[in-house]
């Protein structure tokens, strides 16, 4: 609102702009520019009244973020995250109305952020966390079941596109992503880790209800990276080195019941064709 006395007429758009550029920091509107354009309150003054909600929605936006990136938050320590936050929201600001989405480039701000330098798995344990709580979003159709394809002939099934269900990604990184991330709940004194020389592949995915994450095993990767592609099963067990040889075949076979059986695939109703 303006004052009634030293009024300064801005078009809406303009006022809403350089309210927000300097919410992040982008320019300067000025305590006196403030006092012009903003009616006083009836107590206090405008910059108090600027002060109290720019401070307060750079708080909130630190508490959102810490929930979407709680290993982030707990491995670099408050003070460093809260910096970290305001940086990103001065480069990046939000996009949307909905708060959910404010982190969705921390992982790449990560990369060149002097942080990175001396935590350099931090890029990728951000990049988990946010493929988590997109997991945590995710819509949750019926997945394929192993009855499902039971009911059908074998050459139908081999036959059959993979589809992953929502949420549903697989992660190679240099480091050991799952054990970083579980430093979230752990105390000061059982913080110790070695991270360098143990990379790591990971699975994302959400099951009843609930998002998780687990290491991969080699065979397990490279199925469902095959799976993303819509590859079949007949397609899989032909790209693989000794498709042919029936232990292949077995531990091919023992390995999609596995995954079939943590809802990772969605159910088209193909089989039923």
């Amino acid at each position: 609102m303006r004052s009634r006395q030293h009024s300064e007429k801005l078009p809406l758009e303009t006022l809403q702009t350089a309210f927000s550029g300097e919410l992040f920091g982008r320019q300067t509107f000025g305590p006196e520019r403030r006092e012009r354009c903003f009616r006083k309150p009836p107590e206090g003054t405008v910059e108090s009244r600027w002060h109290i909600y720019s401070s307060g929605y750079l708080t909130r936006l630190v508490e959102a973020l810490e929930n979407d990136y709680p290993a982030l938050a707990r491995v670099v320590g408050p003070g460093p995250f809260g910096s970290l936050i305001q940086r990103y929201v001065a480069a990046h600001p939000p996009r949307s109305f909905d708060l959910r989405y404010a982190g969705d480039r921390l992982a790449t701000f990560l990369e060149p952020d002097p942080l990175t330098g001396d935590l350099p798995f931090l890029p990728d344990l951000a990049r988990l966390e946010w493929l988590l709580a997109e997991a945590f979003v995710a819509k949750d159709p019926e997945p394929l079941r192993w009855r499902d394809l039971q009911a059908v002939d074998p050459e139908t099934v081999s036959e059959l596109p993979l589809v992953l269900n929502p949420g549903t990604v697989v992660i190679r990184s240099r480091w050991p992503l799952v054990d970083i991330w579980k430093l979230k709940d752990k105390d000061d004194e059982e913080v110790s880790l070695e991270v360098e020389g143990h990379p790591s592949t990971v699975l994302v995915f959400r099951n009843k209800l609930q998002t998780r994450c687990r290491k991969l095993e080699e065979t397990e990767a490279r199925f469902l990276e095959a799976a993303a592609r819509g590859s079949s099963l007949a397609e899989i067990q032909a790209a693989w080195a000794d498709g042919d040889d029936p232990d292949v075949v077995r531990q091919l076979l023992e390995g999609f019941r596995r995954l079939v059986d943590e809802g990772l695939f969605l159910n088209t109703g193909r089989h039923r064709e």
